[in-house]
């Protein structure tokens, strides 16, 4: 969101670029980078070298969300005499009014990037210094033969602590990369200059941190991570489209334009629901379906009539999948039972307001923090969302409200339900919630556009998805009403700023799918 409006602001930066590698700089510096925004030259800091240099807006966002200088100056971005430029410009003491701390290399011409960070790995090589060297490498610059200088002197140092990450989008200046140079076999070519070389989802954040983790245990060889983006990824009419690698949106798009970053919907099927049979082969159906997070419901019996799954459980599931684990405690004492959950590598874990008080949620949220593992509070339909919560929304990611009364799955949709989503996300957002409501139960097509403008933006589907014969084609329906309801949504919003036909035009080949559902065919017909 930063990026986009630095660059609308501007009228010029690279927001396909800065797309595809977001979630790769958001892993590197909220999670897996040493560093300090108090005291960017720390000496002990690990190094992150922004070869893909054009990709500036998207990292200064990224500075910025870390802490490094605040987020209102990405408004100067590409103003004359402001401190972010088209291009990063290394920061040191003596050009403090030229660039922002944190920035460790001067980008811009392609292919540099990966040399200076070899001879920034090699120097604490010799100083026998533990930084580890982080690189971003894109597509177009690897048409560069530096690059292969490069990783031939780091493969003959052993340059174990350098980790470079290719941000394989497969879009270039001026086209597709497989038009103008073609890169594959691009994992093959790395392996065979003797490098250590993995594969990822570009956009799974789990995915990312999990194999940033993998590579720096591997010894007397350096690693690149191939990660497997989408350029322009979060901006549907941005996605996968050459034209976006330079070109800014027009400034009056931006409301709208955040709307849409604001309003992804998730699509979680609930493991418990349908006939029993195998746990593992739910998961890998719903992930192959499309299915953006696995959600596990755990009863003991005693909170409601019910019991499933425990933590050893997920445990063994965990290494089927590197989907986000949604872990719903429907249990009784959450914060002496978590720590078990935690160990299992959920990725969100809530518990319900009904079964702890306000210091026991804190301490359980403290936690579940400290080992990046994000908080929910859950509440029954007739239960009353406690005042004190509004005093935590910075420390709580999701709340779940309950569609139905908890314990047995394939039960229907509370219709009451939608006006206490409504009134708590109106609620929740003046006071600063920034996280997610989602509503579990009863969620199908059908009822999907209206929990969705109630407020709600994680679907757990449970019998709507394992009930049906055809799971991969349940979940494409759930994407698809979701995706209807969002651009409902913008198109409201488009509307509201007078911007509608334009929006329509910038737009087209989005909405021309959803036009008959939408009802805009003679408005999409006047833009031809």
């Amino acid at each position: 969101m930063l990026a986009i409006l630095g660059i609308a602001e501007a009228g010029s930066g690279h927001p396909g670029a800065s797309f595809s590698a977001a979630e790769i700089m958001g892993s590197l510096y909220l999670r897996v980078m040493k560093h300090s925004p108090r005291n960017p030259e720390w000496p002990d800091r690990d190094y992150f070298v922004n070869s893909k240099a054009h990709s500036a807006p998207g990292y200064y966002a990224t500075l910025s969300v870390a802490g490094y200088f605040p987020p209102d100056e990405m408004s100067s971005l590409r103003r004359l005499g402001s401190r972010l430029q088209g291009h990063p410009v290394r920061y040191s003491s003596y050009q403090q009014s030229q660039s922002v701390p944190g920035i460790e290399y001067s980008g811009g011409s392609e292919g540099i990037g990966l040399s200076v960070a070899v001879g920034i790995a090699l120097a604490s090589k010799m100083d026998r210094k533990r930084n580890h060297v982080y690189v971003l490498i894109g597509d177009g610059e690897s048409n560069e033969g530096q690059i292969w200088e490069a990783a031939m002197a780091a493969a003959k140092f052993k340059l174990d602590n350098i980790t470079v990450i290719l941000d394989r989008n497969r879009i270039q200046q001026d086209g597709f990369t497989e038009e103008i140079m073609p890169m594959d076999p691009v994992r093959d070519k790395w392996a065979a200059f003797n490098w250590n070389t993995e594969e990822v989802k570009g956009h799974n954040v789990e995915e990312i941190m999990d194999t940033l983790y993998k590579t720096k245990r591997v010894k007397d060889r350096p690693s690149i991570i191939i990660a497997n983006t989408i350029k322009g990824n979060g901006i549907k009419h941005m996605t996968n489209n050459p034209q976006w690698h330079g070109k800014a949106p027009p400034r009056k798009h931006t409301p709208v334009l955040l709307e849409e970053l604001e309003n992804e919907c998730f699509i979680a099927p609930s493991i418990i629901a349908g006939e029993p049979e195998n746990y593992e082969d739910k998961i890998r159906k719903a992930e192959r379906g499309g299915a953006d997070m696995i959600h596990l419901d755990i009863m003991d019996g005693k909170f409601v009539n019910n019991t499933t799954m425990g933590a050893e459980t997920i445990k063994k599931l965990r290494r089927v999948t590197s989907l986000p684990f949604d872990a719903h405690l429907m249990i009784e004492n959450p914060v002496e039972l978590v720590d078990g959950f935690i160990d299992a590598q959920c990725d969100i874990i809530t518990v319900h307001a009904e079964t702890c008080t306000e210091e026991e949620f804190l301490a359980i949220a403290e936690k579940l923090l400290q080992n990046g593992i994000s908080p929910g509070i859950a509440v029954n339909p007739p239960t009353d969302l406690p005042l004190w919560v509004f005093s935590h929304l910075e420390k709580i990611d999701v709340l779940i409200v309950m569609s139905v009364n908890p314990g047995f799955s394939g039960q229907q949709f509370l219709p009451e339900t939608l006006e206490k989503m409504a009134l708590l996300d109106g609620k929740l957002r003046k006071h600063g919630f920034k996280g997610y409501i989602e509503a579990d139960g009863g969620i199908d097509s059908r009822r999907l556009q209206e929990v969705y403008d109630a407020g709600a933006k994680i679907m757990v589907a449970g019998n709507a998805v394992y009930g049906s014969s055809d799971i991969h084609g349940a979940i494409i329906q759930l994407k698809h009403k979701a995706n209807v309801a969002l651009e409902r949504k913008l198109l409201a919003r488009s509307t509201s700023l007078e911007i509608r036909q334009d929006w329509i035009r910038a737009r087209r080949h989005i909405l021309i799918p959803l036009a008959n559902e939408l009802g805009i065919e003679e408005e999409l017909h006047a833009t031809e």
